[in-house]
């Protein structure tokens, strides 16, 4: 008995089916990553920061005005302290001359996993240098947000630092 030859392009549909399936399942692993990995972190108040915006651009201007600047460090302690270190700030007026008398508070913000942001207020240490002890718990990236006023003067900076 002769073998049945199949036609040619008979598998055609199961090319299609396969390349459909593929698209189906990677799609389905990255909607489980994205409903997984989601950490809930969004703007807080926005309705309200919307609104107060032009207050918001005044207040920038006036900032930049006043020429303030400040120098943002983290200095890790010993190796088997994980993330505990020192938070400093060194603020210096538009001349460079170092700014006592400030009150001066920093909030450490992990962006990738809420619930791990904590708020310290740094004491003047002399010069201009603002510290306070802190344990970070989790290593990678941190964005650090320093407020700091004197009188009727406020000042506000963000940046980001990478622990080990």
């Amino acid at each position: 008995m002769a073998r049945k030859q199949r036609p040619p392009g008979w598998c055609y549909p199961w090319i299609f089916v396969g390349g459909m399936a593929v698209v189906i399942a990677v799609n389905g692993v990255m909607a489980y990553a994205a409903v997984t990995t989601f950490s809930g972190v969004h703007t807080r108040d926005h309705y309200r920061k919307g609104l107060a915006y032009n207050e918001a651009l005044v207040a920038t201007a006036a900032q930049e005005a006043r020429g303030w600047r400040v120098a943002v460090t983290f200095t890790p302690g010993d190796g088997d302290n994980g993330g505990l270190g020192t938070l400093q700030a060194a603020f210096t007026d538009a001349d460079g001359h170092p700014l006592p008398d400030l009150a001066v508070t920093a909030e450490l913000i992990r962006p990738t996993h809420a619930g791990h942001d904590r708020a310290l207020a740094l004491v003047h240490q002399g010069q201009g240098r603002y510290a306070s002890r802190t344990e970070l718990p989790l290593p990678g990236q941190w964005d650090v947000r320093i407020h700091a006023s004197q009188g009727q003067d406020h000042h506000q900076e963000m940046t980001r630092f990478h622990i080990r």
